[in-house]
C-alpha cells in the first residue's frame, strides 16, 4: 500500500517497546533515524 502512494516500505516500522526499556527505545529510534537518513527526503516533504 505504501508503494501505491510512492513511499518506500522502509519508511514505516512498527516496533513494540515497553516503557521499562529505555535503552531499547533509544536503539530503535537511532536505527530508524539512520535508515531514514539513508533514504533521503520523503517525496512528500515540503520545504
Amino acid at each position: 500500500m505504501l508503494q501505491d502512494f510512492g513511499l518506500e516500505p522502509e519508511r514505516f516500522r512498527i516496533e513494540f517497546v515497553s516503557s521499562a526499556e529505555g535503552v531499547r527505545f533509544a536503539e530503535v529510534v537511532t536505527q530508524m533515524t539512520n535508515a531514514l537518513k539513508q533514504l533521503g527526503p520523503s517525496p512528500y516533504a515540503v520545504y
